[in-house]
């Protein structure tokens, strides 16, 4: 600890201004706690390996491997195993859960995932390169994203797999689904790709004067029957809904008609579905916004009355004030919507269940996130990529990003535990009595070649201010 302070008090000392202590001091204790932590890591090899030894494995070398943390980057040495007739391998890394070839932890992965989820990959480069002490570039976020994407998945199938027939099932009174879609660019020759999503909900509460769902669950996918079967899987294993009402709500759009909601749902107390508001009231402006306001108010009251005569009327009306043969066809399209749909737009008070209202209706706004992250600023996506991304985001949504990234912790801590926080208690005791090299306070840039006259003053003078 005494070298510690000493080393502290002399950065703070030999500070050139209120910015240059502060950097310098994150770099110092960075340093030292990769430092530290490589050590421990080393110390618990130790302890695997001698388990290792007693079942017939043996030292094949030692290997250094450099990864990257939250608190910087850590290098440490590492035991290969053999035994005959098995392929050789790194206990540690298994124990640590560190994958072949992974350069970053899982946690820096979640959290370069999390600032990636908000942000395009350069711009999380930078944010990461300014905020920790790591620098990466915007194609290693890509590789993270991709890596990440790809543990959601396996986190996604490994439940599917254990999923427990006997778990106690919920028995919610209503449950809301919605579904919808969104279009984004693709990169190469396709027209677009489409995000495929639904959401459910057991409910709403107030929070203050805002709304709020509770019991959510979101799924998303390029493939529409994927987000189909992922609701069907989620519903069957988590809910009984012989006694539920079940309120589905979508535009109507190709993939999402009620025979879809019919399936997902299944065998529920009472099914009933809902032509979506929000594209209701757009496709009314879409196609006759110009009548006016009077007569566009006059229909949506119509509508709410739910007066099939009175509507035919106002339309009349409307096509009788139609300035073209354009505006004309427009009237007769949104006539032969209203009727396609008219069972579709009671409303939850007008089928007795005015108890509900203001549940339904949220899928559009929970697009923001995919959209602004996937749509917005012209960006495009690659297939793998835009998976990925997906899947993080949906996993931000329901809340198990982290656990799906901390899939292997459990395992870890329950093996290797008591010997980890042996390991750890050494290495500080031992990184604690070592002699510290010194702190470097600088040194001159170059941006000229090493030969160059520029170049060797650079050299004279990095020595002469190196400690």
């Amino acid at each position: 600890m005494d070298t510690i302070i000493t080393d502290v008090l002399e950065i703070l000392k030999d500070a050139e201004d209120s910015i240059s202590w502060e950097e310098r001091m994150r770099s110092y204790f960075a340093e030292y706690i990769c430092n530290a932590l490589g050590t421990a890591i080393e110390w618990l090899d130790d302890e695997i390996v001698e388990k290792w030894k007693q079942e017939g494995w043996r030292v094949e070398r030692r290997d250094k491997r450099t990864i990257l943390t939250s608190f910087g980057q850590m290098t440490f040495l590492r035991r290969r195993m053999k035994k005959e007739g098995e392929a050789g391998c790194y206990p540690l890394d298994d124990a640590m859960g560190f994958r072949k070839y992974q350069r970053m932890t899982a946690y820096f992965e979640y959290l370069v995932a999390q600032v990636a989820a908000g942000a395009t990959y350069r711009q999380t480069a930078a944010a990461v390169s300014t905020l920790t002490t790591n620098t990466i570039s915007h194609q290693q976020v890509g590789n993270v994203i991709r890596a990440v994407g790809k543990r959601c998945e396996e986190q996604e199938d490994a439940q599917k797999e254990v999923a427990d027939e006997g778990q106690q099932l919920r028995e919610p009174e209503v449950l809301m689904i919605e579904g919808d879609g969104v279009t984004i660019r693709p990169q190469g020759t396709r027209n677009h790709l489409e995000i495929h999503r639904f959401q459910i909900a057991e409910g709403v509460r107030m929070n203050g004067k805002r709304r709020e769902l509770v019991g959510t669950h979101y799924v998303a996918s390029f493939s529409r029957q994927d987000a189909v079967d992922q609701m069907i899987f989620y519903l069957g294993s988590h809910y009984d809904l012989s006694n539920t009402i079940g309120l589905s709500n979508s535009d109507g759009g190709s993939g999402y008609e009620k025979e879809v909601f019919d399936e997902i749902i299944g065998k529920a107390l009472r099914h009933e579905h809902f032509r979506d508001r929000y594209h209701v009231n757009q496709k009314i402006k879409d196609r006759v916004g110009w009548a006016g306001k009077a007569l566009n108010k006059a229909l949506h009251k119509a509508l709410r009355e739910r007066d099939w005569e009175r509507v035919c009327t106002v339309l009349d009306t409307i096509a009788s004030n139609a300035g073209d043969a354009q505006q004309m066809e427009h009237v007769e399209l949104l006539k032969g919507y209203l009727q396609r749909n008219w069972d579709y737009l009671a409303s939850l008070e007008g089928r007795g269940l005015g108890k509900y209202a203001g549940s339904l209706g949220t899928c559009e706004s929970n697009h923001r996130m995919y959209s602004y992250r996937m749509k917005k600023q012209g960006r495009r996506w690659g297939e793998k990529g835009g998976r990925a991304m997906i899947r993080i985001l949906t996993a931000l949504k329901n809340g198990n990003l982290r656990k799906a990234m901390a899939a292997r912790e459990a395992t870890f801590q329950k093996q290797y535990e008591p010997n980890l926080k042996g390991a750890v208690r050494r290495a500080l005791k031992k990184v604690r009595f070592q002699e510290h090299e010194g702190v470097k306070h600088g040194r001159v840039t170059l941006d000229a070649p090493n030969s160059s006259a520029m170049g060797q003053l650079a050299r004279v003078l990095s020595a002469g201010v190196a400690c």
